[in-house]
C-alpha cells in the first residue's frame, strides 16, 4: 500500500512538474505581435500614415508565406487614390518610371515583393519611424486666368526625420534624416475617408556631421527610400 503511494505521490508530481514548465515556456517565449487590430480608420491623413507605418514595419513581422504577404499589399493598396503617383528624387527614378514618378499598381507591385521576401526569411526586419507634421491645406496654384488652387479638396503632411531600415542578415539598406511630402484627398467612393494621393521624396537632411547619410550596403548610390523601392521593383 505504501509502495503504491509513494508511486502515485511521483507521477502527480511529474505531471505538476511538466504542467510549470509549460506555462513558464509560454510565458517566456516571445511571439510575433498580433497586429490585425492596429489599423485606424482611414478618417483622417494622420491615420493614413499611422497604417503605411504599421503595415510596413509592424504587421510584416508576422508574416510566413508569399500568400500572408500579398495579402498585407491589398491592404497597402487601400491606402492610395487611384490616380497616386510616387515621384522619385530627380535622377532616382528607375528605368520602369522614365517620367521620375511610378503609379499605384508599381508602387503596391514592389511593396508585395518587399513582403514577400520578407514572410521567406530573406529580409530579417524592417523598420520605420518619422515625425509627421500636421496637415494643412494644399495651396500650390494652377497659373491660369485667374489664379485658382489646383486641388481645393487635398491637404498635406511635411514628413521628417524619416528612418527606414529594410535589413537583410548583416547587411542594411538605410534611410536616415528622410524628407516627404504626403498628399491627400477624399476617397473617390466615400468622402469621409482618406487616401494618398502623391508621395514626393526629397533630399535627405544633412546627418548632424554634415554629410549626407549613406546607405549601411548599396541602395544604391546612398539612401533614399525611392532607391529602396526600385530594387524591389
Amino acid at each position: 500500500m505504501t509502495r503504491r503511494f509513494l508511486f502515485l505521490v511521483l507521477v502527480a508530481a511529474s505531471i505538476t512538474g511538466v504542467v510549470l514548465l509549460g506555462c513558464s515556456d509560454k510565458s517566456t517565449k516571445p511571439k510575433p505581435r498580433d497586429c490585425q487590430d492596429c489599423l485606424l480608420a482611414r478618417t483622417s491623413p494622420a491615420n493614413v500614415l499611422h497604417n503605411l507605418r504599421v503595415i510596413y514595419s509592424v504587421m510584416d513581422n508576422n508574416l510566413n508565406t508569399p500568400e500572408q504577404a500579398h495579402n498585407l499589399a491589398l491592404k497597402y493598396r487601400d491606402l492610395f487614390d487611384p490616380q497616386f503617383k510616387f515621384y522619385f528624387i530627380d535622377g532616382e527614378a528607375p528605368a520602369i518610371a522614365p517620367e521620375g514618378w511610378w503609379g499605384k499598381n508599381d508602387e503596391v507591385a514592389g511593396f508585395d515583393t518587399l513582403m514577400t521576401k520578407r514572410a521567406l526569411g530573406i529580409l530579417t526586419e524592417i523598420k520605420l519611424s518619422w515625425s509627421p507634421g500636421a496637415a494643412v491645406p494644399d495651396n500650390r496654384v494652377d497659373p491660369g486666368s485667374p489664379p485658382a488652387l489646383l486641388h481645393p479638396d487635398w491637404v498635406w503632411v511635411h514628413v521628417t526625420s524619416i528612418l527606414l531600415d529594410v535589413v537583410a542578415g548583416q547587411n542594411t539598406l538605410r534611410v536616415s534624416n528622410g524628407l516627404a511630402s504626403f498628399y491627400f484627398a477624399p476617397h473617390p467612393a466615400d468622402s469621409t475617408l482618406w487616401v494618398i494621393t502623391e508621395w514626393r521624396e526629397m533630399q535627405p537632411a544633412p546627418s548632424p556631421d554634415g554629410s549626407r547619410s549613406r546607405s549601411s550596403i548599396s541602395a544604391p548610390e546612398g539612401s533614399t527610400w525611392g532607391k529602396i523601392k526600385g530594387l524591389f521593383r
